[in-house]
Parts: C-alpha cells; sequence; structure tokens
C-alpha cells in the first residue's frame, strides 16, 4: 500500500507533512483543534481534516486548500514571487490589505510583514514560518526597508512625522525624575503606589 505523505518522482522522493502538523508549524490553529478535528474526522471519514477545521470557523477554507494543495510545491520552487502575493493565496490577506500595507511601506519604510504583524492581520509567528520556508535569507533583518528604494522625500516626511515636541520631552523627564527620587526616599518595607 502506498504511503499517502510520500510522492515519488523519477528523481527523488519527496516527503511531505500532514496538514495538520504544518498549520500548527505556521501557527494558525492549537494542537488542540487539531485533536478535536482528528476525532470529527473519525465520525465524519468522507470529510478531509482541512474542511473539518474550515467548517468549524477555525480556518478559512482557501487557507486549508493552500496549504494541502500548494504549499510544498511553493517550497520546493526556485523562483519566488512576493510576500503579500503568498499570504493572499493563503487567504491570510486580502487585497485591500495588501495595498494599505503596500501605501504604508512607502511612507514608512518599514518591511512588508511588519507591517502585516503590526497591524494585527498576522501574527508574528505566521510570518516568521512564511519567511523560513520561503524567504530564509530574509530572517533576521531589519524590519526596516533599505533606504535605496525610497525616495528622499519620504525619509523627510517620516521624520516630521514622529518628531516628538520638546515640551513634552521635557515634561516627561522632569516626571520620571521626580517618581524616581521619590522610589529612592521609600524604606525597604514601604510600599508606594505611582500614579
Amino acid at each position: 500500500m502506498r504511503n499517502p505523505y510520500y510522492s515519488t518522482s523519477s528523481r527523488s522522493v519527496i516527503q511531505t507533512k500532514p496538514l495538520g502538523i504544518v498549520l500548527q508549524e505556521a501557527h494558525l490553529i492549537t494542537d488542540s483543534k487539531i485533536e478535536v478535528a482528528l476525532r470529527d474526522q473519525e465520525y465524519y471519514p468522507y470529510l478531509r481534516l482541512g474542511e473539518i477545521l474550515a467548517m468549524r470557523g477555525w480556518i478559512k477554507q482557501e487557507t486549508a486548500d493552500f496549504f494541502a494543495q500548494d504549499w510544498s510545491k511553493l517550497t520546493r520552487q526556485k523562483t519566488r514571487r512576493c510576500l503579500g502575493y503568498y499570504l493572499q493565496k493563503a487567504a491570510l490577506l486580502q487585497p485591500q490589505d495588501i495595498d494599505a500595507i503596500l501605501e504604508e511601506q512607502k511612507m514608512l519604510g518599514i518591511r512588508f510583514g511588519s507591517i502585516a504583524v503590526l497591524r494585527g492581520l498576522l501574527e508574528s509567528q505566521t510570518l516568521d514560518f512564511f519567511l523560513m520556508n520561503l524567504f530564509p535569507q530574509e530572517i533576521g533583518k531589519s524590519s526596516l526597508v533599505s533606504k535605496s528604494r525610497f525616495r528622499v522625500g519620504n525619509s523627510q516626511r517620516l521624520s516630521t512625522r514622529i518628531r516628538i515636541p520638546n515640551d513634552l520631552t521635557h515634561r516627561t523627564t522632569q516626571k520620571l525624575t521626580s517618581t524616581q527620587t521619590q522610589i529612592e526616599e521609600l524604606e525597604s518595607t514601604e510600599i508606594k503606589w505611582i500614579d
């Protein structure tokens, strides 16, 4: 009998992971939810794991299909598309999310994936999973995009947008110094409530 986790070709044997394991590694589903879905599958053997997960509302059907049908092929391809393409194909981002992220990226100079995480559209572990499997050379790089990709005008706009007023900095420093002095004056048995 043929093992469903192996596929043979004339050149090599390629091992693919079961869908549940891939979804767990991508931090898209918990192991307890996989266990529940596998129990459901015992009662409904005609349903695939991805269908059960989608029916329970734990992932989108498109996400299950992407990882079940496309993922192992994509990880073996030599040429890569941009990260947003794969996240959209996996139904983790919508086209309007990608457009908004790209606009923000132009203004701020922050990497695409970092913006998606900061906006709450993607978990950081899911981003790491995609980077590790599709773009391992990008792991550990700064979340800032290289300056050569953006016009000087954008970086000037950025520096004026995030400038903190001097009076706010001065007031914050005074408050911190005052609080620190109060804490230093306390005896070790006293508790000071800071407001």
